[in-house]
């Protein structure tokens, strides 16, 4: 379980600094994991 908030943790700070939804990669890190760290990470930012 810590491993999914960590994840989500990261997914919404990869989030605010390429200026993505924030509350869907949140989510979709609390969800999912490691396969949306893997998502955020290869996402490309948003102007």
């Amino acid at each position: 379980m810590l491993i999914w908030v960590a994840c989500a943790a990261f997914c919404n700070s990869q989030a605010k600094k390429k200026n993505l939804n924030v509350g869907l990669w949140t989510i979709l890190g609390l969800f999912f994991g490691l396969f949306a760290v893997v998502g955020v990470s290869v996402a490309s930012a948003k102007p």
